[in-house]
């Protein structure tokens, strides 16, 4: 028995080591099908250009800007040939990405920065770091907080473009009267005090209002140290789960509270009402001192520093706050826009995209970019350049803000979600709720239900 064991070991090895000797067949070529434009094409570009489609969300003077970068590189270089074209808003283009054929998906896209996750998540994306780490010329160096935003711990996901940050708009004139330095309100409990103050010795007759959004309050509760949702806030795989009722370690606590003192403001007609225009309603209130403070990002910075200066108004801009005077505050989510490199099997295409994105966030072009959109320069590089300090002479918390930015971490990120429609608009419905006179428990157990909904649905068909 045992030479029979034997034998069929031997044989067995023999058969092995003649296939280790065979020749093995070659990995499969995959055929590159990116566009080789020709004479006459339709896009006006020289025969021989490798098209590079851009699906865009500008619209107007930001497109103006973003196609004129669009010429400059397409007539510096002579292999790629970069062609916009517009597709709405942040979730109509993503999912007209989602229901597009690989073959027919552009080779680059802008989103949001609150829109990561959904990429990250979409199967359709090629990783920025993928092509960083094989670029000897990439010599960039982002803040922190900025590779926390587009990155997880596999590298870059996007890439920014631009960086805006959220927080609040001041008005001076309304401060001074009431004795406050606004750059003391680092939490939102001391928000809650000041407000108190502001309306209650009537310097203004609403002390506090937000831009219609339910990023804020994850702004917020990231800077105080807390995960939003599962799975790494999302970084490690799609999220199943809220957090906001979860005491495990304290969480559910701050995000009542929260909105706890945002109910007792409303109670009180201390706070504009919750839904109203920022453009049309807020800011010309803000302008008159009838509104103290608007929570948004500074990208608006100009057009609101001019309408109260004609009013005879000075502002200002403080970074996000933490929830509590214990929090972490750290870290810093990032607003703004950034770039995605999506895989649509065109290999020269998509690398053409690469280029473009390294030229739009060259500090030339960034300098010239955040003159423009009001964005912060996401490199100390342009920061410290002449002609963007004379830029910060008219801001002077601008410039404060940048410092403060330079020295953030890369604790806080918003968190990746799949289905940031939903997620956020669950969490402005629940402000709406308890500033409407809605029970805070209430409102926060429809909010979590209704996004693990969402979630649900999502995974059902994605996970």
């Amino acid at each position: 028995m045992k030479k029979i064991l034997a034998l069929i070991l031997a044989l067995v090895m023999a058969l092995s080591l003649v296939a280790c000797g065979e020749k093995q067949p070659d990995e499969p070529v995959v055929e590159d099908t990116s566009i080789v434009l020709q004479e006459g094409n339709e896009y006006g570009a020289p025969a021989g250009r490798i098209l590079v489609m851009y699906w865009s969300t500008y619209g107007s003077s930001t497109a103006e800007f973003v196609d004129k970068i669009i010429d400059e590189f397409n007539n510096m270089q002579e292999e790629y040939w970069v062609v916009r074209e517009y597709n709405g808003g942040y979730y109509d283009q993503i999912a007209k990405l989602m229901a597009t054929e690989q073959k027919d998906l552009p080779a680059l896209c802008n989103s949001s920065s609150e829109t990561v996750g959904a990429y990250l998540h979409s199967g359709i994306i090629k990783m920025v770091q993928d092509y960083i780490d094989a670029d000897p010329t990439y010599d960039r160096e982002l803040y922190a907080p900025l590779t926390a935003t587009y990155g997880n711990a596999d590298g870059m996901i996007g890439y920014p473009i631009g960086l805006s940050q959220s927080g609040f708009f001041y008005n001076k004139t309304v401060f001074e009267k009431a004795g406050i330095d606004p750059t003391s309100l680092t939490s939102f409990e001391k928000i809650y005090d000041a407000v108190l103050k502001i309306c209650g010795e009537g310097h203004a007759k609403y002390g506090i209002s937000e831009e219609h959004s339910g990023i804020w309050a994850n702004y917020a509760f990231h800077r105080e140290g807390f995960y939003t949702v599962d799975n790494d806030n999302a970084s490690t795989g799609l999220p199943t789960k809220c957090l906001y009722d979860d005491n495990s370690n304290g969480f559910a606590d701050i995000v009542k509270q929260y909105y706890t003192q945002w109910a007792d403001l409303a109670a009180k007609g201390y706070v504009y009402p919750v839904g109203s225009s920022k453009k049309d309603e807020l800011e010309p209130a803000f302008a008159n001192a009838d509104l103290a403070m608007i929570i948004t990002t500074n990208s608006s910075y100009k057009r609101i520093y001019d309408a109260c200066k004609a009013n005879g108004h000075e502002i200002g801009f403080q970074l996000m706050y933490t929830i509590t005077d214990e929090g972490k505050g750290t870290g810093y989510c990032t607003s703004g826009n950034g770039m995605f490199i999506i895989d649509n099997g065109k290999t020269k295409s998509m690398q053409g995209a690469w280029e473009f994105l390294k030229y739009f966030t060259s500090p030339d072009v960034q300098l010239r970019w955040n003159q423009m959109t009001s964005y912060m320069p996401m490199y100390k590089e342009v920061y410290e350049m002449p002609e963007y300090q004379a830029d910060l002479e008219w801001r002077p918390s601008f410039k404060q803000n940048i410092e403060d930015f330079l020295a953030g971490d890369d604790s806080a990120f918003y968190a990746f979600t799949a289905t940031n429609n939903e997620y956020t608009l669950a969490q402005q419905t629940c402000l709406e709720a308890v500033c409407n006179g809605t029970p805070v428990d209430d409102a926060i157990a429809t909010m979590v239900q209704t996004i693990n909904d969402a979630f649900d649905m999502y995974n059902l068909s994605n996970g």
